[in-house]
């Protein structure tokens, strides 16, 4: 992922200190490129059949440099009928079409070609650490 959302980082202080905040669990992808770390939606976010913004298949803490000091979040896309050019993904805290707070996410390189019946598995990790 290219970069840290501005929009989650809200959610995330709130969650440090025990306030009400929504979890990041919900992944989508699509078609744009070019978002950067303030845009809080995708360029064009995919609503074709299996390729549409849903709770990732598991989400969880693991180890990067010190004890679950990052967020890793795993799903496997299968294609429907319709396909398209998926070019970016973005992990986020709503599961409606281009609403709620982006975490992170960024363009995809190279691109997948999605067409009927194919997967797509999607591994996406953010670190806590000081800058």
């Amino acid at each position: 992922m290219a970069h840290a959302g501005q929009t989650g980082f809200s959610e995330a202080a709130k969650a440090l200190v025990g306030e009400a905040y929504d979890v990041f669990k919900y992944i989508a992808i699509g078609k744009g490129t070019g978002q950067g770390a303030s845009d809080t939606t995708l360029a064009d976010e995919c609503d074709e059949t299996g390729l549409t913004r849903v709770e990732c298949d598991s989400y969880k803490t693991i180890t990067t440099t010190i004890a679950n000091d990052t967020a890793e979040f795993v799903h496997t896309f299968t294609c429907g009928a319709t396909g398209a050019t998926v070019t970016e993904c973005l992990i986020g805290n709503s599961g409606t079409l281009d609403e709620g707070d982006k975490l992170i996410g960024g363009d995809l390189v190279p691109a997948a070609v999605m067409t009927s019946g194919k997967t797509m598995k999607i591994t996406a990790t953010c670190q806590v650490k000081a800058a």
